[in-house]
C-alpha cells in the first residue's frame, strides 16, 4: 500500500527522568538557525550557497521556500565533503506535518535521492497509530516511542542508515519540548520574552491584558495574510496596537476588506502615523529598527524580542530539582525528548552525519556577543531529558 495507518499496541507512556544532558552531546556545533548560517563556522551556509549557486535573492529564505531547500542541500552536500562521505539519504525528524513534512517534500523532491522523515505529535489520551506514506516517505505518528517502527520501516524501505546518511533533527518541539509532551513550555518561554519585551518599551503604559487580548485574536491562520504565521510580526502589531497608534477594530477591518495586505504594508502604515508626532521614543526605536529590517528582507525584525525569548527559554532548561516529578517537569521546564536523543545517538553510531536545521531565530538560540561568555546558546545548555527508552529496540535493529 501507498498510504498505510496502522493502528498499534498502545506502548506504555510511562515518562521518566534520565538525566541531564544538552543537544550539543548530539550535533555539537553543527547547528543551523534561521539565519542559515551554522554555529560551527566551519561549514558552508548561506552566503556561500549564493555565491557558488548564483542565487540573487538576498533575503533570507523561509522553511517552506523552494530556495531553503536549495540552501539546505548545499549545506549538507558540503558537510558530507568535509567528512569524505557521499550524500546518498536525506533523513529528517519533526513535529509537524505542514511544516516539517512540508519542507522535507521540497527537500527529498530537490535532491532526488532517497529519504525518510518521522513527524511525532504526541497525543497520549488516544490509541497510538501510525500512518506511513510509502510513495512520500513521510511516517506519522502520535507517539514518540514510534521513533523505533520509524526506523525499522525505513530500513525495510532500503534506507541504509550509514556514513551516506545525511539525519536532520528539528530542535524546537521535536528535539526540545516534544509536541504534545512538553511544547508547551517553549510556548510559555517564549510569551514571557513577548511581554518583557513590550514592557520594557511601553513601561507603565503596557496593558498586558490587552496585549493577551489582541495576540490570542491575531494569532491565527485567518490573519497569516498579514503575520505570515511569524511571531517576530505578530509582536510587534501586538505592540503597536498596545501603545494606541492603531485600533485593533480598524485593524481587522482593513485585513477583511483587504486594503491591508501584507506586513510591510502594515509597517509602512504605522510609519505614516509615526509622522504626526507625540510618539513614545522607546515605541518609535522599535518601530525603526523593524522597519529597517523588513526592508532588508530580515524574517526576524523584532530583535529585542527575540533577546528576551533567549533569556526566558534558558531560565526554562534545567529549573527543577533533580527529585521534581515528570509531570511536574513536563509543565514547567524544557526537556530533550529522550527518544530523540537516543535515535540520534544510535543513527550517529551507524556513522549517519546528525545536524540540525532550525527554523527557530539566532537571536532567540545564541547569546549576543558581549554575554557569550555569560549564557550559553540554548543548545549548549544543559536540562533534563524525559521520556521512554527506546534503545533496546533499536539495538535490534543492527
Amino acid at each position: 500500500m501507498v498510504n498505510e495507518l496502522k493502528m498499534v499496541d498502545s506502548y506504555p507512556i510511562t515518562l521518566e527522568n534520565f538525566g541531564l544532558a544538552s543537544l550539543s552531546d548530539l550535533f555539537d556545533d553543527r547547528v543551523i538557525y534561521r539565519s542559515l548560517e551554522p554555529v560551527d563556522r566551519r561549514l558552508s551556509g548561506l552566503k556561500s550557497a549564493r555565491y557558488q549557486l548564483g542565487l540573487n535573492d538576498s533575503q533570507i529564505p523561509r522553511k517552506l521556500d523552494d530556495a531553503y531547500a536549495k540552501v539546505a542541500l548545499f549545506i549538507l552536500e558540503k558537510a558530507q565533503e568535509r567528512r569524505r562521505a557521499e550524500l546518498d539519504e536525506i533523513v529528517l525528524v519533526g513535529d509537524t506535518k505542514s511544516g516539517d513534512g512540508q519542507a522535507f517534500t521540497n527537500l527529498r523532491n530537490m535532491s532526488k535521492r532517497p529519504s525518510t522523515a518521522f513527524i511525532g505529535n504526541e497525543k497520549a489520551d488516544l490509541l497510538a497509530n501510525e500512518e506511513r506514506d510509502v510513495a512520500a516517505g513521510i511516517f506519522l505518528a502520535n507517539r514518540w516511542t514510534a521513533l523505533a517502527d520509524w526506523a525499522a520501516w525505513s530500513l525495510e524501505q532500503g534506507l541504509k542508515f550509514n556514513k551516506n546518511t545525511a539525519v536532520i533533527i528539528d530542535i524546537d518541539k521535536t528535539a526540545l519540548g516534544a509536541r504534545g509532551r512538553n511544547d508547551r513550555t517553549i510556548d510559555a518561554a517564549r510569551l514571557k520574552g513577548l511581554y518583557q519585551a513590550a514592557k520594557g518599551v511601553l513601561d507603565d503604559r503596557f496593558n498586558a491584558r490587552l496585549f493577551e487580548e489582541h495576540y490570542d485574536a491575531l494569532n491565527r491562520s485567518r490573519y497569516h495574510v498579514i503575520t505570515e504565521d511569524n511571531q517576530d510580526y505578530l509582536a510587534y502589531i501586538c505592540l503597536i496596537l498596545n501603545a494606541g497608534l492603531v485600533e485593533c477594530d480598524d485593524l481587522l477591518e482593513r485585513m477583511e476588506s483587504g486594503s491591508l495586505n501584507s506586513f510591510p504594508h502594515f509597517v509602512r502604515w504605522v510609519e505614516t502615523m509615526m509622522m504626526q508626532g507625540g510618539i513614545n521614543e522607546r515605541v518609535r526605536q522599535v518601530h525603526e529598527a523593524v522597519h529597517t529590517s523588513v526592508q532588508n528582507g530580515d524574517p526576524t525584525p523584532f530583535k529585542s524580542f527575540r533577546r528576551h525569548e533567549f533569556l526566558a527559554t534558558l531560565e526554562s532548561m534545567n529549573n527543577l530539582p533533580d527529585d521534581a516529578t515528570v509531570e511536574d517537569r513536563l509543565s514547567r521546564e524544557i526537556t530533550i525528548t529522550e527518544e530523540v536523543y537516543e535515535i540520534s545517538q544510535w543513527l550517529e553510531a551507524r556513522g549517519c552525519l546528525i545536524i540540525s536545521l532550525s527554523d527557530k531565530p539566532d537571536e532567540a538560540s545564541v547569546p549576543p556577543r558581549p554575554q557569550q561568555r555569560e549564557y550559553p546558546p540554548i543548545h549548549k545548555a544543559q536540562t533534563h531529558r524525559v521520556g521512554v527508552s527506546i534503545k533496546d529496540r533499536l539495538t535490534a535493529l543492527d
